[in-house]
């Protein structure tokens, strides 16, 4: 027998790598099974070089050393877990603890968000009603139950969702949207010039070219809302060709047509001037269903912010009653549409649904021969009672 080894057997995990080393003592076992274990191995002769094994998860094996000095093994079966097994439930449990992490943000999020109601003169602010903190793992996508990520259609007689009509030369793609993984939480639009192959989820180019990729989301089908004070915190993405937006449309648009359904543009920012926010209330003269665009009015006003937008967060609010229509940034008054306003049909006693969107458009927002990437970075969106009065749908 080999000098130094007694008759006995060693239960081992396998199978990793096998070293050779001379002189070197046999390791003792490792207790925790996620532990690299050595031990030498054969059916050869241990002679002044000794042969080892070093073995991770695996098959378990009995190791026998015999007097003749060799080794040899066998497959043997145990109770319990085998090692795979304890490797699932492992993975199982980070993805758990993922989870939990992600809910207790979540959680604290929401209960800041509903300590912390805005406070603006003339309104009566009350409870938050429904919030997105776009909390989750980096990289993963927005809460499906609020939004949907879209690519863009003309689909005639569907006009909500994903519906475009402006000149604008992007590809938009989900994959252009994620959560940005922090504790505090965000979703990011990721805009980018195409220099390659196109993302296999973009949508089709509805300009006669598109040069771009974007992320466009909303909540239509799933969350809608009538009344109250709808507010979002975001950071502006930089650069000429630029056009992101927070808005609203009528959540009836695929039944009576725009601009019938109404629109409001809570906010709108020409990436050539990120000092001035952009609001609008869009309308028809007339009460007429799937009629345009002779019938299409506009009210739209601008706020010199007194910042750029694209530096750091701003937030950006619809008061929204019965019978007005007023547009905040960071608490400052923008405008307010009313009915007498409009003159013609009042289609702002309604639900509308959100959406939130990063377009490249030179006609509104400046030359975009020299923006290649840009992100548009939405800290939370947020619904709250205004003057008693709000209310959120949810499917």
């Amino acid at each position: 027998m080999h000098k130094g080894y007694p008759k006995k057997v060693i239960v081992l995990s396998l199978l990793s790598f096998v070293v050779i080393a001379l002189a070197l003592p046999t390791p003792s076992l490792a207790s925790d099974p996620f532990e690299t274990s050595c031990a030498k191995v054969g059916s050869q002769k241990l002679e002044n070089r000794d042969l080892y094994t070093c073995l991770k998860i695996g098959t378990v094996q009995k190791w026998k050393f015999t007097d003749d000095g060799t080794a040899s093994f066998m497959p043997f079966q145990i109770s319990g877990p085998t090692w795979n097994e304890i490797a699932e439930q492992r993975e199982a449990e980070i993805k758990a603890a993922e989870l939990l992490r992600i809910q207790r943000e979540a959680e604290a999020k929401a209960a800041k968000a509903a300590a912390e109601i805005p406070k603006i003169a003339g309104l009566t602010i009350g409870k938050l009603l429904w919030s997105d903190d776009f909390i989750g793992s980096k990289g993963s996508s927005i809460n499906s139950k609020n939004w949907s990520a879209r690519n863009c259609h003309r689909t005639p007689g569907s006009f909500g969702g994903g519906a475009c009509f402006d000149a604008e030369v992007v590809y938009y793609a989900p994959s252009a949207i994620a959560l940005d993984g922090s504790a505090d939480g965000a979703a990011v639009i990721s805009t980018n010039r195409v220099t390659g192959l196109l993302p296999s989820d973009a949508g089709k180019c509805l300009s006669s070219y598109c040069v771009f990729t974007s992320g466009r989301f909303d909540t239509h089908g799933k969350v809608a809302f009538q009344y109250g004070f709808i507010e979002a915190r975001i950071k502006m993405p930089a650069g000429s060709g630029n056009h992101p937006a927070f808005w609203m449309l009528g959540d009836n648009i695929n039944q009576v047509g725009w601009p019938l359904s109404g629109e409001m543009d809570i906010t709108e920012i020409r990436g050539n001037d990120p000092r001035t926010a952009t609001s609008a209330t869009h309308f028809s003269t007339i009460y007429s269903a799937n009629t345009c665009c002779t019938n299409h009015r506009y009210l739209v006003n601008e706020l010199d912010v007194g910042a750029d937008v694209t530096v750091d967060f701003h937030t950006y609010a619809v008061a929204w009653l019965p019978n007005s229509i007023s547009y905040y940034v960071d608490g400052k008054l923008i405008s307010t549409t009313t009915p007498a306003q409009v003159g013609g049909h009042w289609s702002f006693n309604d639900k509308f649904f959100l959406i939130v969107n990063n377009a490249v458009n030179a006609s509104f927002s400046g030359s975009w021969q020299n923006l290649f990437s840009s992100q548009m970075t939405i800290d939370w969106v947020r619904s709250y009672q205004l003057n008693g009065v709000g209310e959120v749908f949810t499917k």
